[in-house]
């Protein structure tokens, strides 16, 4: 499967079922009266980080995902079935982006993001009925379910990032520190994807993953270079690595990627120094990089020296930052984690005219109901404009200057004003 990082497409909730117009003709209940039942919500888009998956590969040619509508409401106060949720399995460490910005960061395996709601059904005709009207023969219209285009960022999630310059060998030193088979070549550019390898050794209290990123080039954070698009997946590793190649200026490689580092805002980020190659040295320069480098691990990954002590050292280091801090904005746990956004909506009442005389109502609640309404209805319109009358819109538009025979907008319903 190949590796994606990004992937941007629309979810679509499903349609809420419409209520039913129904009136209950059963022998010996002459006043049955109306029984029609509501309908049934639609489904949602929901997303869920599963350790089945490590790429976005699933969805890189996606254009829509979406849900099924409720069903609809029917006679004897029968409600419609709830539609089905459709749930989007990403791997963990995915952020969820829409044009406003992140919603949900989903970086622990079962967390969930309910990207698009379904929209919620209609009431049908048994839910109107009062001591003064008895006999309602009109229904609600279930709520269109959210849609927004999201874009997906799948950034690794590590305990340890292995960053150096093309050929420092890195993947060589990931296949020494665990089960990983990363692709090992002597030429640059080798690794042309993450890779990741856990480090499970049974003198170790816990587990961690380090992960190897493509070689970072000089500019690398300005977009040259394969590791420019990869440096998201160290951002969240909790200690880096610079692995440098002790036979090949190591104090440029150095200075190239504390740079690249810095520009991409990781400079403060815990760091160990790793000299490798170090077998194909003689002991005057392993001298004068032990006084060059002081406290860096030198390191061969070809032969295994120093890699035990490496891998020690990156145990100790790990338990001395303490776990990873998590950020939960709710829920039980990792499996119904729930992510919020506070963003102010319009909630209240307003009425403004447009250059072409179009007289248009906002309002949320108004806005519902006016979805909600059968237009083809004639009793649903009439109770359409009696509660535009009770919730004070009528006299609203009256003041904005409204007359008989104006046009009225309200969401995406037009009609003339009495």
């Amino acid at each position: 499967m190949q590796f994606v990082d990004e992937a941007r497409f629309v979810v679509r909730a499903g349609r809420g079922g419409d209520g039913s117009v129904s009136f209950n003709r059963e022998k010996y209940k002459p006043r049955g009266g109306p029984d029609g039942g509501r309908g049934g919500d639609g489904g949602s888009v929901i997303f869920r980080a599963t350790e089945d998956l490590q790429t976005l590969e699933p969805y890189a040619h996606r254009k829509l995902i979406k849900a099924e509508r409720g069903r609809h409401g029917s006679g004897n106060n029968r409600a419609g079935e709830k539609a089905a949720d459709v749930v989007v399995d990403v791997p963990i460490g995915t952020l969820i982006h829409d044009e406003d910005g992140l919603l949900a960061d989903l970086s622990e395996p079962g967390a969930q993001f309910v990207a698009a709601r379904g929209g919620s059904g209609g009431r049908g005709n048994g839910s109107f009925a009062t001591s003064t009207r008895q006999t309602p023969a009109f229904r609600e219209k279930g709520l269109p379910g959210e849609e927004r285009e999201v874009r997906l960022e799948l950034r690794v999630l590590s305990d340890v990032g292995l960053v150096g310059l093309p050929n420092a060998g890195k993947s060589s030193l990931l296949a020494r520190l665990s089960a990983a088979r990363p692709k090992v070549g002597d030429y640059p550019f080798t690794t042309l994807t993450p890779a990741l390898g856990v480090v499970d050794e049974k003198t170790y209290r816990d587990a961690f993953v380090v992960a190897d990123i493509p070689g970072l080039i000089s500019g690398a954070s300005q977009g040259r270079g394969l590791g420019n698009r990869f440096l998201r997946h160290v951002a969240r590793a909790r200690l880096l690595a610079l692995v440098l190649d002790a036979s090949e200026d190591p104090e440029g490689a150095e200075g190239t990627l504390r740079a690249e580092l810095y520009a991409a805002g990781l400079a403060e980020r815990p760091l160990i120094v790793v000299l490798n190659k170090m077998d194909i040295l003689d002991e005057e320069l392993r001298e004068y990089l032990s006084e060059t480098f002081p406290g860096a691990v030198q390191v061969s990954a070809l032969s295994g020296e120093g890699v035990v002590q490496l891998r020690d050292l990156f145990e100790e280091r790990l338990r001395e930052l303490g776990e990873r801090e998590r950020v939960e904005t709710g829920g039980d746990g990792p499996s119904s984690t729930e992510y919020r956004i506070f963003r102010p909506t319009w909630r209240g009442l307003r009425v403004e005219k447009t250059s072409d005389g179009v007289y248009v109502v906002y309002g949320e609640e108004v806005e519902r109901m006016a979805l909600r309404t059968d237009w083809e209805n004639p009793e649903g319109v009439a109770n359409f404009t009696r509660e535009l009358e009770r919730k004070g819109v009528v006299a609203a538009l009256r003041r904005a200057g409204a007359e008989a025979g104006d046009e009225v907008r309200i969401g995406e319903v037009e009609f003339d004003f009495q």
